[in-house]
């Protein structure tokens, strides 16, 4: 290491107010612990060489010696006027022990993060007025908006379209800085709009210091030592890309060395292909053949699964930061980052959405070794007798019910997302908590409102009862006060409370001696805008309590919304699969509310669930069992009966056209292809005569219900016609 300290850029490049040194130590001393030597004060090229190295018995060397030169801006006065200042050399010096202020009135020209380190560090060494200058438009800054949104907060000044023209001394000193506006042209290389001067638009800005940020170079110098090392045109190191070897085969490089000015995270990913390489080197491979065989690998991120459809968004989490005034007068960390239950939310968002993001974990604790990610997706059929239907139902999301604050207020639940919450595996290990206005989950309520039928029995939304809610919503006041405390204030507010099965009644009493309080009324409004002193920083629930006729505002730390069960969003496509009907309502139609509320309209296909209606626990569970019995009776009798009139198809008329069997409401058709006609399952079919009046050879018809029947039927109608005298 040139320096006398470790840590290359990330020690003398990144300003402590990013970077806290302490951090720094700690990543380094972890590497020194595991034997790792170091040489500090001693530069490559000058004090040490290749031929040192080896004559050391080094088998191998790795370059990392980054890009500390700044780019020169090739205008007046830049090399020979006192207080022009390269923003790396500036920085390293400030890293280094170094806070001194170099001047009241400071320009620094860039956009990338350099320029940006360099305008906060100089606020926070006392310079007055900082203004930061970029020769395009704030949208195509390299540096990161959160950064350039900081510096703005610390009242750095920016000037976007304006160019450097040259530096004005007096007596040899920095006395102003000269510019010119400048418009977006076309596309450069970068892909960025080329900024075109504005002619006659010259401007100074008055300052004492220059600092430039326009980019960084390597120091070269050495290298007319050393002829074998073989360079870009850009005066970067040439490297193999997947082994990062130099033209000297003992020789392997990377970071910014070899790609130029970029992010720590880069340099960090080119050292571990580099040792991989040098440890295959070391032991004798051939590193050619090892080159093919990662070019022959699929490359990363081509084979990305789709983010499936439907899933809410939500919007990225942001961390805390010290308050700009403090900020700037200090090298303290600015940006708090997390909290751990934050950034677990963050996590999941993003884990969540992708479905599996192939992290490979459960491969590691699956003892039976079941896991196989390199599957690839089959398609099967399976010859089965009958089908159960079992799929469910989904939460309504109560986001389009704006009156009720979910997902603008934090504090504002769905009965789902409180069962989580309270829940032992849940975000807080079970216990019940508040977020506050970071969206930490940090004390416990003092007041909960409970709010029923969200979404049902609303003639805008659902008319129908989802059965559970009333039940659920005791069940949360209970572990409300076992959990919190009795003295916590919860409020349900309901239609009427369905209590209609065997204990339920008695539970319901046993909440109200437990101190719950029943407010028969829907709730209007969940809002945050307060008119008392005992409403600040409460969620207010603005309802009327119709048995007393008295409009209440109660102030509440929570409110849970106890939002409906509805169909399946893809409860349509499963019922064209499987033949059965939906009702108004989205869910599957049973055969006879009384006499089949299992059967469906094609048979052999039973259901189970809520995705026949809104039901509870118990009686999706009895409504299991039936289903199960049915299909086991299915198999256990071997033969079906068959109705009389049903649909048959004449193998001599047939032409084959297979109209009928996109007809067929039960998928009772089928196609043989070794006779070239159509099929009737007769098990299947229903006898609804759909193919029979479609057919166009007439070959499709239905048993025992031919034209005579019919004619003898409207016969029957117009004689009871005549017979009333019509």
């Amino acid at each position: 290491e040139a320096l006398e300290v470790l840590g290359g850029m990330l020690r003398v490049g990144i300003p402590d107010y990013r970077l806290p040194p302490e951090v720094l130590d700690q990543e380094i001393d972890h590497i020194l612990r595991q034997g790792v030597k170091t040489r500090t004060g001693v530069r490559f090229g000058t004090g040490l060489t290749f031929e040192d190295l080896k004559e050391e018995g080094f088998a191998a060397v790795f370059l990392g010696i980054g890009a500390h030169n700044s780019l020169d801006m090739q205008i007046p006065g830049e090399k020979d006027t006192q207080g022009v200042i390269d923003a790396v050399r500036f920085l390293r010096e400030v890293n280094l022990g170094n806070k001194t202020c170099p001047g009241s009135r400071v320009v620094v020209i860039g956009g990338g993060n350099v320029a940006i380190d360099a305008a906060r560090v100089l606020k926070r060494l006392g310079s007055q007025e900082v203004t930061v200058v970029y020769r395009r438009s704030e949208q195509e800054m390299p540096a990161y908006a959160e950064e350039i949104e900081g510096a703005k907060k610390e009242e750095i000044r920016f000037s976007f379209l304006t160019a450097p023209v040259g530096i004005l001394a007096k007596e040899g000193k920095v006395d102003g800085f000269e510019c010119i506006r400048t418009e977006l042209g076309p596309t450069d290389d970068s892909g960025r709009r080329r900024p075109v001067p504005v002619d006659g638009s010259e401007f100074v800005i008055p300052c004492d210091v220059v600092i430039p940020a326009i980019g960084q170079k390597i120091d070269t110098s050495w290298a007319v030592r050393v002829p074998d090392l073989k360079w870009s045109r850009r005066n970067r190191l040439n490297v193999n890309p997947q082994t990062m070897q130099t033209s000297i085969p003992y020789v392997f490089a990377g970071g910014d060395a070899v790609t130029g000015p970029d992010t720590v995270i880069q340099a960090v990913a080119a050292g571990h292909k580099a040792v991989e390489a040098i440890h295959r080197y070391i032991n004798g491979e051939n590193l050619e053949l090892y080159t093919q065989q990662l070019e022959a690998r699929k490359k990363p991120g081509t084979d990305w699964q789709k983010i499936p459809e439907g899933i809410p968004q939500k919007a990225r989490a942001h961390p805390k930061h010290m308050d700009a005034k403090m900020s700037a007068a200090c090298f303290d960390e600015v940006d708090f980052g997390f909290s751990e239950s934050a950034a677990q939310q963050e996590a999941r968002r993003c884990l969540n959405c992708g479905v599996c993001c192939e992290c490979m974990e459960c491969i590691k604790v699956c003892e039976a070794k079941a896991i196989d990610h390199n599957m690839e997706a089959e398609e099967m059929e399976v010859n089965v007798g009958s089908i159960i239907v079992a799929t469910g139902y989904d939460i309504m999301d109560p986001t389009p019910m704006k009156q009720f604050g979910y997902g603008k207020y934090p504090n504002v639940f769905t009965s789902l997302e409180f069962e989580r919450l309270s829940n032992a595996t849940g975000p807080t290990g079970g216990e019940i908590y508040i977020r506050d206005d970071n969206g930490d989950f940090t004390r416990t309520p003092k007041s909960v409102a409970i709010l029923h039928c969200i979404g049902s029995r609303d003639v805008n939304y659902h008319e129908y009862c989802s059965r559970v809610c009333c039940m659920y919503a005791l069940k949360y006041a209970h572990l409300i006060h076992e959990k919190v405390g009795h003295d916590t204030q919860v409020y349900n507010f309901y239609i009427d409370m369905r209590c209609f099965g065997k204990g339920y009644e008695e539970f319901y009493k046993r909440c109200q001696e437990e101190g719950t309080r029943f407010i028969r009324g829907k709730v209007a409004e969940i809002t945050d805008q307060a008119v008392k002193p005992e409403e600040e920083g409460k969620l207010i629930a603005i309802a009327e309590d119709t048995l007393l006729g008295r409009r209440l505002r109660i102030p509440v730390d929570m409110a849970v919304l106890c939002v409906a069960m509805e169909a399946r969003s893809d409860a349509h496509e499963m019922g064209r699969i499987f033949g059965v009907n939906q009702g108004a309502d989205g869910f599957f139609l049973e055969e006879h509310p009384k006499l089949g509320p299992l059967n469906t309209a094609t048979d052999g296909v039973f259901l189970a669930g809520a995705c026949q209606g809104p039901k509870d626990i118990p009686d999706a569970v009895s409504q299991a069992s039936g289903a199960a019995v049915k299909a086991l009776a299915l198999a256990t009798l071997g033969k079906v009966k068959v109705a009389p009139i049903i649909s048959w198809i004449d193998p001599d008329v047939c032409a084959g056209c297979r109209t009928c069997i996109e007809l067929c409401p039960y998928t009772a058709i089928e196609y043989n292809a070794r006779m070239g006609v159509s099929v009737v399952n007769e098990a299947l079919c229903k006898g609804c005569g759909s193919c029979a009046g479609f057919c166009p050879s007439g070959a499709a018809q239905v048993k025992h219900f031919n034209e005579k029947q019919i004619l003898a039927e409207l016969e029957g109608i117009v004689d009871s016609l005549h017979t009333v005298g019509m």
